[in-house]
């Protein structure tokens, strides 16, 4: 097996398990997400105002990062057998994408 198959195997592998995590966390954080926002809408838990937006923002950002790292690898890893141009647009929107996740998330929390 010549060394760019293998690499191409091994990174399609890493891809497959961050996908898989990615899916899993996001699914985690969505449930508990829904569970909490039920109690609230049942008022099962009081308006807590502040601290439940604050959980939840924490919550929807940690399923956003988890998806977000699942799609950057396998975007990283297709780009890689792409022209330059090809990367540095990768890199720039992987930036301004990894930037509006947190500052959107960052808003959710302070608001």
């Amino acid at each position: 097996m010549s060394k760019k198959s293998s690499e191409t195997a091994s990174n399609y592998g890493i891809v497959k398990a961050t996908a898989f995590w990615g899916i899993i966390i996001s699914g985690i954080a969505g449930i508990i997400t829904f569970i909490i926002q039920c109690l609230i809408k049942w008022n099962v838990i009081g308006s807590a105002g502040s601290v439940m937006n604050t959980v939840l923002s924490v919550l929807n950002l940690i399923a956003n990062l988890a998806l977000f790292i699942s799609v950057f690898l396998a975007a990283y890893a297709h780009s890689k057998s792409k022209g330059r141009t090809f990367r540095i647009l990768f890199w720039i929107f992987a930036v301004l994408a990894l930037l509006s996740i947190l500052g959107f998330n960052v808003l959710g929390m302070i608001a």
